[in-house]
């Protein structure tokens, strides 16, 4: 299970946030990063506990040049249907906007049945979730802070979900905290918190929290801040700025991949 959401700050800066739950303690991302694209793989097998079967598609979160922030949460996984996950790489290869993005979105899923997952997203001046349900779109604009985790807030509970146990109180506690947030260092402590027991945004029950993000775009420039393991552990977030566009070589994406904490250090768009 994941929690997500987005900010937007007194500055005129943005954020989104996740922390990404996993079916196992530890995990590696894989990476993706070229002059006008970043995202962290997806996986259709979160709730795996054997790394040798991963199985890699779209992407859970990223960014953008032109400063379009996306991420998901899983809500159903269904065999046989397109990953949710892919939706998020077609927002930030299709989009240069939330409007763009969205829509390329509702497009891809009309055509191609997908498993039922929550976007959200935000640009410089809008931002917006997106519940896919097969080839069903719910978009939905977003005029203030807003988190999501793993349940559709406007299409509703439906049986099939994979998390009825802690999803609405999640949901709630985030929705209160970035409610508050003010700042980045309000964000990390979100995604630290613990509301619940084991539960609550920082996970220790079936599912772990096993990285933390959190991606700041202000003044023409993208920020990632990035946590490997529970980030209510005290381990200290990394923060890596993307090299977009004039910024980006072969070098600065080697340098990204050397600070980002993870054992997997190729880079997997100059390996496409």
């Amino acid at each position: 299970m994941c929690t997500t959401g987005v900010v937007r700050f007194a500055d005129g800066s943005y954020a989104l946030f996740k922390n990404k739950d996993f079916g196992r303690t530890h995990l590696d991302d894989r990476l993706w990063l070229d002059r006008d694209l970043f995202g962290v793989l997806g996986m259709t097998t979160w709730a795996g506990d054997d790394p040798e079967k991963d199985e890699y598609s779209g992407f859970s979160v990223g960014a953008n040049a032109a400063g379009l922030l996306v991420c998901d949460s899983n809500v159903v996984t269904l065999d046989g249907l397109v990953n949710y996950d892919v939706m998020t790489e077609v927002a930030l290869r299709e989009g240069t906007d939330v409007r763009s993005a969205a829509e390329a979105v509702r497009r891809a899923c009309a055509e191609h049945e997908t498993s039922w997952g929550n976007l959200v997203m935000i640009d410089g001046s809008e931002a917006a979730s997106v519940e896919i349900r097969g080839k069903e779109t719910c978009i939905v604009p977003l005029d203030g802070p807003s988190a999501r985790s793993n349940h559709h807030v406007v299409l509703g509970h439906h049986e099939l979900q994979a998390d009825t146990a802690t999803t609405d109180k999640r949901l709630a506690s985030a929705q209160r905290q970035v409610s508050a947030a003010r700042t980045i260092d309000d964000l990390f402590h979100l995604l630290e918190s613990h509301d619940d027991g084991a539960t609550g945004v920082c996970n220790h029950t079936d599912l772990n929290t096993v990285y933390s993000y959190v991606l700041h775009r202000s003044s023409g420039r993208t920020v990632l801040h990035v946590l490997q393991g529970h980030p209510c552990a005290g381990a200290g977030r990394t923060a890596v700025a993307i090299p977009f566009g004039g910024e980006f070589s072969t070098a600065a994406a080697e340098g990204f991949l050397r600070d980002y904490p993870s054992a997997f250090k190729a880079n997997h768009a100059a390996l496409a």
